[in-house]
């Protein structure tokens, strides 16, 4: 329970205490987790000083840096052009060309991106940490400063306390019982306060809480870039998590919401991660928008992780069978066995990712209620943002267009992944790498005006570069 001052009384009980974790060792795993996904989605085969063997093969044809997916030479000059302009779509209904920025590969810049990729998908997270900083500012503006912004933003928190209590019938009862969330976290409480394990759960939730969001993140983006089975897969997947952001900084804008644990007293919520002293370093200050509570972003990222690694592990995968032109271009090479470059897995491996991709979302759930930082329908409405997200991702394709622009501004070219990264008995290769690899080497050896339709069809076919 908590004591007379608003304070827990569990909190000199609890066993972990925050010089465990002192605050540089979040920046510094942060670092050690983006430095080592640089590392091991490097190319190995790619100097930044001078040219490869394999860079030269691939110089000779590369569609991926050349053209966008689905465009067409149709005019001579494109053709005759060894850097023909992109052809882009906007919202399905215009094509507009933008300029080929393929023609700065050899730039410095460049091929520092071309060796570490990886740094592409940091500069994306970049973005969405400016956009998200940009919502305490708007939010501010447009509520006509703090005070009227706290005003609004406690109003909706108690809204919402009361919505859900005449959902689950409990409208009727005046005391704090009648919130799912105070009963949670009073559970745990009670249980600190008188010495029992949930102490310690509570200060562990505390640690998930603060520690667990960005870190976890960031190694799930990692991972899943070195190790999905084809990178349209890792863009689906990237792509549905920046679209949620988007979504997210949107309502944040238009609806401030205070969480529980920001509350007046009378509503009976303890900050059991401020009154330990558990915070992140990202979650003080300029860092972070405090009234950001719906929707729940700490859920919908977990559950966005979650379903992706239920679905990787392959026990669900007969929800979303192969769509027809993927079993047309598995069957053209030869290698529908793979099912679209997925790597055979071990029983044990796949119910390890079944198990994670359930218990890290029940966990970021537990987490965010028991330490009053959300309310229920916070974390309802995170899945409806990443549901919605997934459903809507190609919408972010329409923004290749000024990353065109941005790229010719910069004189910079964007690296293309050559293959999806599998593990075989040799190390991380490609499913289709080695096969597009050979293919280019011929090229190379026979000369550019030499190879076939059928080989440039099949050159296009391995190219995974349509799906940024």
């Amino acid at each position: 329970m908590a004591s007379e001052d608003g304070g827990p009384s569990w909190k000199d009980r609890a066993e972990w205490k925050q010089q465990v974790w002192s605050k540089w060792m979040e920046p510094l795993v942060i670092i050690i987790v983006l430095v080592s996904a640089m590392y091991f989605t490097r190319r190995k085969n790619y100097s930044v000083f001078r040219r490869s063997p394999e860079e030269s093969a691939r110089s000779l044809l590369s569609p991926e840096s050349q053209r966008s997916s689905g465009s067409d030479w149709d005019r001579p000059e494109d053709m005759a052009s060894l850097h023909p302009p992109k052809t882009r779509r906007i919202l399905g209904r215009w094509t507009v060309r933008t300029p080929n920025s393929s023609r700065f590969a050899r730039h410095f810049h460049s091929r520092i991106l071309q060796k570490f990729p990886f740094l592409v998908e940091m500069f994306y997270w970049a973005i969405a940490l400016v956009l998200y900083r940009g919502t305490i500012l708007i939010t501010s503006y447009w509520y006509g400063g703090s005070q009227g912004l706290w005003d609004i933003a406690q109003h909706h928190g108690t809204s919402i306390l009361e919505f859900e209590a005449w959902i689950t019938g409990m409208a009727d009862v005046k005391t704090n019982n009648r919130w799912i969330e105070w009963r949670i976290q009073q559970w745990f409480l009670t249980g600190a306060s008188a010495g029992d394990w949930r102490g310690s759960a509570l200060a562990f939730l505390n640690r998930v809480y603060a520690l667990i969001h960005i870190p976890g993140t960031a190694a799930f983006i990692a991972y899943y870039y070195a190790t999905a089975p084809t990178h349209r897969r890792f863009c689906i997947a990237r792509r549905t998590l920046s679209l949620s952001n988007f979504v997210a900084f949107f309502v944040f804008s238009l609806y401030p919401c205070m969480p529980p644990r920001l509350l007046p007293k009378e509503y009976g919520f303890v900050d059991t991660v401020e009154a330990e002293d558990a915070n992140s370093v990202w979650m003080k200050g300029d860092y972070v928008n405090a009234l950001a509570a719906m929707p729940s972003m700490h859920f919908g990222y977990a559950f966005a992780i979650g379903c992706t690694l239920v679905y990787e592990s392959g026990f669900l995968r007969h929800l979303h069978p192969l769509g027809d032109d993927t079993i047309d271009d598995l069957e053209m090479n030869g290698i529908l066995k793979q099912e679209s470059g997925d790597v055979p897995r071990s029983v044990a491996s796949r119910s390890i990712l079944l198990f994670l991709g359930i218990f890290y979302p029940a966990l970021i759930l537990l987490a965010i209620i028991s330490t009053a930082n959300h309310y229920l329908l916070d974390a309802c409405a995170g899945a409806v943002v990443v549901g919605f997200s997934f459903l809507c991702n190609r919408f972010l394709l329409n923004f290749l267009v000024f990353e065109d622009w941005l790229l010719w501004a910069w004189r910079l070219e964007k690296p293309q992944r050559l293959a999806p990264l599998a593990k075989t008995g040799k190390g991380w290769h490609g499913w289709h790498g080695w096969q597009r690899l050979a293919l280019l080497t011929k090229i190379s050896k026979t000369g550019k005006d030499q190879h076939s339709q059928k080989e440039s069809a099949q050159q296009a076919k391995f190219s995974t570069a349509g799906e940024d």
